[in-house]
């Protein structure tokens, strides 16, 4: 019995060890074809498994997220198998096409079941909830090199030896303005984009500029951001410095310290002291080797200006190789031009691009006569800029005519760096009188062209925003040379502009006695003295003085001969009736100061040709007749003012019984007055105010209109602002304005606003081709704004606030080919920026999808019915905001629609204020840059010269601390 059963167990062993095999061998044969097909499966779902990972991971590098190293070894794995299958198969055909072989189909079948089992195994592994991690802060920015590079290379290299020296922690770079010391410290800091972190040893790169107006508090501010540490709102400067040392004392850093002026003190600003080995290190820039002293640098490096074959080369690419060539003559000449401009870059730049356009040798000559013959004065602390100014003066002696010189000089009047608005520019020039116009539209157009001429000239570049401009500060240091004669001593314009004055010395009284202009403008003085003694004065700009509550009576006759006066956003509440002795005053500027009763003095004014009320809330009266005095008053501007008493109706019978101004007065004025802005309350008033025979209305404000729930108005020509706010009763508005033909006589309105209209249900505004700027917000029954679609030039549409409108056009209610002078409908052609906020009831933009071909930037904010972004072509889309849940509830036609516009997505929690905003009068920060650079006032949402996409998705918050 116990032997059969071994018998048994031996045999059954050995058959199973005999014949399983050969059943597997078998199957390769037998299962080859199921064994293929199911590898071929396998592996389509590991591609399009690998295909869902891939497009994860290029979302999440669109986050600053890479990819999880087991991922990429998963994929690695993927992409080889793949590779190994494709290369199998191959294999297969070749052997199938030469012969018949049990021995190759076995083959085939075990190689086919080994791969199927790998892919197997990679599927079950494929399914990963996270593909991506955070990528670590990047430890340098890249910055923009602004000027040419030639000849740097030889310094960079010394810096980047220093930089690798442990017994080196602060390097100073010294050199004269213009040579280039800007553009090495940004060479030394993009080096480092190029370069492993390792090889140098550092966490963090940090360029910041420490500029002659710049305060410990910005300073603060700009390094915080650069490396990420977040600075509480209004903390202390020295808790600001404690938390910013604390972080970067465990860090190895280089700080890039570009346009110091005097000693800094780093432990206060909150950079631990430098130290060498341990990899925390200064490299600094400042016009002066003393300042290299102050701050202890180990080494030193001079920047020499250009050797002259980098400096004739820079020179010819300027002034153009083509004009050079062409006459022998011109390139001698040329090449002596380039001698005189020293070696120094910016000269270099700036006389090459002057000459671009003079063709014939004789202007050269003439060129190189204005260089060798210009003076040479020393100047206090400024070492051999002297030169400079001489040298650079040749753009400006090259300007056309005086009248553009003096607009030139003008731009020099605001603290440098401030990004000056082009329209406040302009109309600086017309109060001053350099601009001889006859329409205001005249004025504006030589005004633009002007700033272009001289942005062409390279003595105005753009600002921080896309209407402003700036003045380079070694441009505005020569303007102001310029403008003090070319010596210390004349003093004929005396700029103290953004220093942070708090009070004016007598030695100050002393110095002002013999300028004809003074730009106090963005300071914290508090107090003005009572006389100043300055009969030659004829320009003086008191503007944004926050702290300034009163104007000195006896001080305004002490100012006699003075031509222009900006008394803008300081908060006086009395103008002294000592005004009236201001007898040559051409421009008054009170822009929202805090007046109540303006002087019947004004009346005195007879040269009077500028007169700005605009925006003066708290302004009560305006004696009747004192407008009518002033026969030469080419501006006046009452726009945003909530003064009221040209109100009332005139009885003709009995006005000498009133004692306040009216609208009808304005009738003595048309002869002169070219430009008005104003804003009523009544209907009658406005249809009072149309009726005035050859009125030139530019500004208009309707605030809590009364008179009707439907208003139709026929704008002026001359129309540029509308402003409807706070009428409750509205509802219909409409403007009437139809051409006799196509483009003729057309309103040449540009910026339009409703606002506050809570019953307004309809707004009918064809016919404005000129129209750039439409902002609606708070209208609750306003359903759409089908009106858009007949405006061809519309550039920013801002809508807030309209509970009831579910879509923005309806396109077919807009059709009206009946209407025989209905304009062809342009869509959004030429529309940059769409703004949505708090749109509950919106759930697309239009019924039909339209095309948006100019389309910039897109802000969507509180539309929780939106679910889609139904747009058409956005060739020229740059930024889409909103908050991040909105974006993550999108829906999709498809995944690539998704994937099209999720690089353009920036998440955001906060809106733009569509509000006028008021000034903030107390925030104290340490630097006036910081404030006034930052914080300068603005009008209305409907008169927002400055460019919207610069401020809000270009441009850095900055909290002016």
């Amino acid at each position: 019995m116990a032997v059969a059963a071994l018998i048994d167990f031996v045999t059954t062993t050995l058959a199973s060890h005999l014949w399983n095999p050969v059943i597997t061998r078998m199957r390769y044969l037998l299962e080859k074809e199921e064994i293929n097909g199911k590898l071929d499966s396998t592996i389509k779902n590991l591609e399009a498994m690998k295909q869902e990972i891939q497009i994860r991971l290029m979302n999440s590098e669109r986050k600053q997220e890479t990819c999880n190293p087991e991922v990429a070894e998963w994929l690695e794995k993927v992409a080889a198998i793949e590779s190994e299958v494709v290369e199998m198969k191959h294999g297969q055909r070749k052997r199938r096409a030469q012969s018949f072989s049990y021995w190759s189909d076995y083959e085939t079948g075990m190689l086919a079941a080994k791969k199927l089992k790998e892919a197997e195994r990679l599927h079950e592994k494929g399914s990963f909830k996270q593909v991506s991690i955070d990528i670590p802060p990047c430890f340098v920015q890249e910055m923009p090199t602004v000027h040419p590079t030639q000849g740097t290379d030889c310094n960079l290299s010394r810096v980047l030896q220093y930089l690798k020296d442990d017994r080196v922690g602060i390097v100073g770079l010294w050199g004269m303005g213009g040579v280039g010391k800007t553009t090495l410290l940004r060479k030394i800091n993009n080096h480092f984009l190029d370069v492993i972190e390792e090889a140098y040893g550092y966490d963090l790169v940090i360029y910041a500029v420490a500029s002659k107006a710049c305060g410990i508090g910005q300073l603060q501010a700009d390094i915080s951001e650069k490396i990420g540490l977040f600075q509480k709102p209004g903390s202390s400067i020295e808790t600001r410095a404690s938390i910013m040392l604390s972080f970067l004392r465990r860090k190895k850093f280089l700080l890039l310290l570009d346009d110091l002026w005097n000693y800094l003190d780093l432990a206060e600003v909150g950079i631990p002291y430098h130290n060498g080995p341990n990899k925390q290190k200064i490299v600094l820039a400042t016009r002066y080797e003393s300042v290299c002293g102050h701050m202890e640098a180990h080494s030193v490096v001079f920047l020499e200006c250009l050797d002259p074959e980098n400096a004739w080369n820079l020179f010819k690419e300027k002034a153009k190789e083509g004009i050079i060539n062409s006459d022998p003559r011109i390139e001698k000449l040329a090449y002596e031009v380039a001698e005189e401009c020293g070696g120094l870059p910016l000269a270099l730049v700036t006389v090459g691009r002057a000459m671009s356009t003079k063709k014939t040798c004789h202007e050269w000559a003439l060129a190189l006569s204005f260089l060798k013959k210009s003076r040479i004065h020393e100047i206090p602390n400024m070492g051999n800029v002297s030169n400079v100014y001489t040298r650079l003066k040749i753009s400006y002696d090259y300007l056309q005519d005086k009248q553009i010189k003096e607009c030139f000089l003008c731009c020099s009047l605001w603290p440098e760096d401030y990004s000056i608005r082009k329209f406040e520019l302009i109309e600086c020039w017309m109060g001053m009188g350099l601009i001889e116009y006859d329409t205001v539209e005249e004025a504006y157009n030589k005004g633009y062209s002007i700033i272009e001429y001289l942005k062409n000239a390279c003595l105005l570049e753009t600002g921080y925003l896309e209407d402003d401009v700036r003045v380079h500060d070694i441009i505005r240091d020569m303007s102001l040379w310029i403008s003090s004669d070319c010596t210390e001593g004349h003093m004929k314009c005396i700029v103290q502009a953004g220093v942070g004055l708090h009070d004016i010395s007598n030695r100050d009284i002393e110095t002002f006695r013999s300028a004809n202009k003074i730009s106090l403008m963005c300071n914290y003085i508090t107090q003005f003295p009572q006389a100043m003694n300055c009969p030659n004065l004829q320009y003086l700009s008191l503007q944004q003085n926050f702290w300034l509550k009163v104007i000195p009576p006896s001080f305004l006759k002490s100012i006699l001969s003075v031509m222009y006066l900006d008394f803008s956003w300081v908060p006086i509440k009395e103008l002294p009736s000592e005004i009236g002795t201001l007898v040559e005053l051409r421009c008054l500027k009170l822009t929202q100061t805090h007046i109540k009763l303006l002087p019947r003095a004004i009346g005195k004014l007879r040269k009077l040709r500028f007169l700005d009320l605009s925006y003066m809330d708290l302004l009560e009266k305006i004696p009747y007749g004192v407008l009518t005095n002033l026969t030469m008053l080419k501006v006046l501007n009452l726009y945003g003012s909530m003064y009221a008493g040209h109100e009332a109706d005139l009885d003709s019978e009995n006005h000498m019984d009133y004692d306040e101004f009216r609208i009808e007065e304005l009738s003595f004025l048309t002869r002169e007055l070219i430009s008005l802005g104003i804003t009523t309350k009544k209907v009658t008033t406005l249809q009072r105010l149309f009726d005035i025979p050859g009125i030139h209305l530019r500004y208009l404000g309707l605030y809590e209109l009364n008179g009707g729930r439907s208003l139709k108005i026929t704008l002026p020509e001359s129309i540029f602002v509308v402003n409807v706010m706070g009428c409750f009763d509205l509802k219909d508005f409409s403007i009437t304005n139809k051409p006799q033909c196509y483009g003729e006589r057309l309103p040449r309105l540009e910026f339009l606003t409703f606002w506050d209209l809570p019953g307004l249900e309809k707004i009918s505004v064809d016919h404005l081709q000129n129209l750039r700027v439409l902002t609606v917000g708070r209208a609750n029954h306003l359903v759409n704004l089908s009106c858009i679609l007949n405006l061809p030039y519309l550039e920013h549409l801002n809508v807030s606030c309209c509970d009831n409108m579910r879509q923005l056009v309806d396109i077919h209610s807009a059709i009206k080919p009946e209407v025989q002078y209905e304009i062809p409908m342009h869509g959004f052609r030429q529309l940059k920026i769409l703004q949505l906020n708090s749109l509950q009831s919106l759930e697309k933009i239009c019924n039909s999808k339209l095309d948006f071909p100019s389309l910039e930037y897109i802000d969507v904010f509180a539309c929780p019915k939106m679910k889609k972004l139904s747009f058409g072509k956005m060739a020229e889309l740059k930024r889409i905001r909103g908050e991040k849940t909105w974006w993550d509830n999108l829906e999709w036609d498809n995944e690539s629609s998704s994937l099209s516009l999720f690089p353009f997505f920036k998440a955001s929690e906060t809106c733009s204020a569509s509000l006028r905003p008021e000034l903030d009068t107390t925030v104290i920060c340490s630097s006036p840059k910081a404030f006034f650079t930052k914080r300068q006032p603005i009008l209305n949402s409907s008169v927002r010269f400055t460019s919207y996409p610069h401020a809000i998705f270009e441009t850095e918050e900055f909290d002016g601390r």
